[in-house]
């Protein structure tokens, strides 16, 4: 699938369509089954945040008590829910004309495109593009640099947005109403963005300086992580 930065990059950014979405799933690993997803439609930096899916997912497989401790989703509540593919006709109308944002965009796209790609015969894969909450969190907020600081609850805690943690449509929700936050303050700091390339080019060389310098920390402390999805794709 062609990125919609050649059709969509001219668009002025502010006001645009966007999806905001969020996955619970059965882990963090390519394997990994999405248990509960969850759309916000907005238009950016308008207020109008409006959830439109929350819906359990069955997976197919047990779910890991570790990651149950995590969201509360337990096997007994999806038994009788829909599989990816019954939702997905309903997931690709609510995506349709809309910018995907995420707070952790690499995620959420992995889980939807990994969920396409097990259904024989679906085509749907989404491109690597959208509205990333994490690195635009990072930027603004990088002068809080305790262990947990860029966490969803940390940043919207920072600016008085209550939510209940770990739930797909809490956590959406929380989502697209901090991003009309964060570019109010990202127009303050470095001036409003213009169109959707604009800030696209932003977005990526602010995430892949992100990396860099968590290489930089992994490297010092000895530590090794395998997956740099700005830097690698």
């Amino acid at each position: 699938m062609q990125s919609p930065i050649f059709a969509d990059g001219n668009r002025q950014i502010y006001g645009i369509p966007v999806a905001t979405i969020d996955t619970e799933t059965t882990g963090l690993g390519p394997d990994a089954r999405i248990v509960q997803i969850a759309i916000i439609h907005s238009d950016l930096g308008k207020g109008n945040s409006q959830v439109v899916m929350n819906q359990l997912i069955n997976p197919g497989m047990p779910i890991p008590a570790a990651s149950s401790a995590i969201h509360g989703i337990k096997d007994d509540q999806v038994k009788d829910s829909p599989s990816f593919g019954e939702v997905l006709p309903k997931i690709k109308s609510l995506l349709e004309g809309r910018i995907i944002a995420a707070y952790n965009l690499p995620f959420d796209l992995d889980q939807l495109n990994n969920e396409c790609a097990r259904i024989p015969g679906e085509t749907t894969r989404y491109p690597w593009f959208g509205i990333c909450g994490l690195v635009l969190s990072r930027f603004l907020d990088d002068n809080h640099k305790y262990k947990g600081a860029h966490k969803l609850e940390s940043v919207c805690g920072r600016r008085q947005i209550e939510f209940s943690a770990h739930d797909a449509a809490e956590d959406a929700l929380a989502t697209s109403r901090l991003l009309d936050l964060l570019f109010r303050e990202a127009a303050d700091r470095r001036g409003r963005f213009g169109t959707l390339r604009e800030y696209w080019s932003f977005q990526r060389v602010i995430a892949i300086q992100q990396e860099e310098d968590l290489r930089h920390y992994f490297r010092r402390i000895g530590r090794r992580r395998g997956s740099w999805p700005w830097t690698d794709r």
